[in-house]
């Protein structure tokens, strides 16, 4: 094999430079397991999975009166349950709809019964 002679600056040149278009191609994800991140994803989802607690009547009457309570832009925290795990949404109340079932903070209809707590984040 032929020695190269050094190029300007003093580095030997081995190959031309790719061109950016064709360089952008042997960067693409490959993904030798078709499935198996899917298959890790759906795992992951069991396994933090939380069973949603019961209130006791006396957890749920508190909630009820503290449901009555809330008045539009008064700033809460609001744990409820969502798909397996329970969420913290912190804002402003926009509305209480008592007859949908609805509590709106932060533009998020969060469902009634699926609220657990509620504090005020002030």
């Amino acid at each position: 094999m032929a020695s190269r002679a050094p190029a300007p600056g003093g580095h030997v040149v081995r190959r031309p430079h790719m061109p950016m278009s064709e360089r952008a191609k042997i960067f693409i994800p490959f993904d030798p397991l078709p499935g198996y991140r899917q298959m890790l994803r759906e795992r992951e989802e069991k396994l933090l999975n939380v069973p949603r607690v019961d209130l006791s009547d006396e957890q749920r009457e508190r909630l009820s009166r503290q449901i009555r309570e809330l008045e539009p832009g008064q700033l809460v925290a609001v744990t409820h349950y969502v798909d397996g795990r329970y969420v913290k949404t912190v804002g402003c109340v926009s509305r209480v709809m008592v007859a949908d079932g609805l509590l709106c903070v932060v533009g998020e209809k969060i469902p009634i019964d699926s609220v657990a707590t509620i504090e005020d984040a002030e």
